[in-house]
């Protein structure tokens, strides 16, 4: 029988370890770059193969969560991801690294929904949110696979033995934490709320949509644009390591704030702050405002994706199809960051088009009342605790 502890800190496990996979990669995609010659058209075109797979993973994920249960689901892709990443790294020609990119972009789709369904089903076992605080564990993973990326390019480790060393790593941990996972099937489901949650899951949708948009905007565009105003390649990296650090400790706070807030309280909050950080980067183009604007919008953003995730995996549907339903719709919003951001730089400006970010952080502010109307009530709170 596995303990509520013991599945908490396997699951913080395998999201630190996707995050640092991810952060991995982040950091050598320019290396990977080099070494087959790509042109940043054709290295963008390989790189949304990751997101077109986790577009086609989400309702597959969702529907096998549904009939073998989000254990199952996790202790196989889990592992699988893990391989994906080492063909990813010994990928010979362009076509197999396009391939690997697919298929590691389903296995991470079959994982996200997977890992985040046990999540919530964890916190109905503990009455209490700590969906954000995982989050966190993601972020923190990021920030330390890029930083180890980072030294050993500095040290000439080729980007094949990194992906791959760090392929075999991930796969032993996912192997581990198969054993410590909640058999969440068997979780209570009486408490959800049952009306209107066919509006609740189209504003989730909604809102989910607009910001992964705005993740994917200062994931791409941060550092491109604090350069664009002036700033050194290293002023330019830093900018994007303190909107990480600001993402991080959001979401290591977040978990109390749903519970002050609610759904719709942390998601117009939110979206407030980064509203007011993406208009101070664009205000004054400059290199001090760039990184304080930043800053702002990467704390507005922390607890956002986790609280809407939350919220999907809390509607009453078969496990894992809310949050396959939300991951699903809302995936192609990166898709459309590079090319429409990028399109309208190239017809104005790089300032101009980040008017489109802000333009997304605006409209989850104007959904975050209803939102708050029709989502369910967060683990540990009741429905007298909601905030009007």
């Amino acid at each position: 029988m596995v303990s509520d502890r013991q599945a908490r800190i396997s699951l913080t496990v395998i999201f630190a370890s996707t995050g640092f996979f991810t952060g991995t990669w982040f950091a050598r995609i320019p290396a990977v770059k080099s070494g087959f010659h790509l042109s940043n058209g054709r290295l963008g075109l390989a790189l949304a193969c990751t997101t077109i797979g986790a577009v086609v993973a989400s309702p597959v994920a969702g529907f096998l969560s549904s009939r073998l249960g989000s254990r199952t689901l996790l202790r196989i892709s889990a592992p699988a991801t893990a391989i994906t990443f080492a063909f990813m790294g010994l990928a010979p020609t362009v076509p197999t690294l396009v391939v690997a990119l697919f298929f590691m972009g389903v296995m991470n789709g079959f994982v996200q929904v997977s890992m985040n369904s046990q999540a919530v089903a964890l916190e109905q076992r503990y009455r209490r949110t700590i969906l954000s605080t995982m989050h966190g564990g993601f972020s923190i993973g990021m920030m330390a696979g890029a930083l180890v990326a980072a030294l050993a390019a500095w040290r000439g480790v080729s980007y094949h033995a990194n992906l791959t060393v760090v392929s075999a790593l991930l796969f032993c941990v996912a192997i581990a934490i198969g054993y410590f996972l909640l058999d969440a099937e068997k979780t209570a489901l009486a408490h959800h709320r049952r009306m209107h949650f066919s509006l609740a899951l189209a504003v989730l949708i909604a809102v989910a949509f607009f910001e992964l948009f705005c993740e994917g905007a200062a994931t791409a565009w941060s550092a491109v644009y604090t350069r664009h105003v002036g700033a050194s390649s290293a002023i330019a990296a830093f900018v994007f390591a303190i909107y990480s650090l600001t993402m991080t400790a959001g979401r290591l706070r977040g978990d109390r704030i749903v519970l002050r807030l609610g759904v719709g309280g942390v998601v117009g909050l939110g979206a407030l702050i980064a509203t007011a950080g993406m208009a101070l980067t664009v205000a004054v183009p400059t290199q001090a405002f760039a990184l304080a604007g930043f800053a702002l919008y990467g704390l507005g953003l922390s607890c956002l994706a986790p609280t809407l995730f939350r919220a999907a995996g809390q509607l009453p549907l078969p496990e894992g199809q809310g949050i396959a339903a939300v991951l699903g719709s809302a995936w192609p919003a990166f898709l459309l960051v590079g090319p429409l951001i990028g399109g309208i730089a190239d017809a104005t400006s790089l300032r101009f088009a980040l008017l489109v970010p802000l333009a997304s952080a605006l409209v989850m502010l104007a959904l975050s009342s209803l939102l708050g109307r029709v989502a369910p009530v967060p683990a540990g709170m009741t429905e007298s605790e909601l905030p009007l």
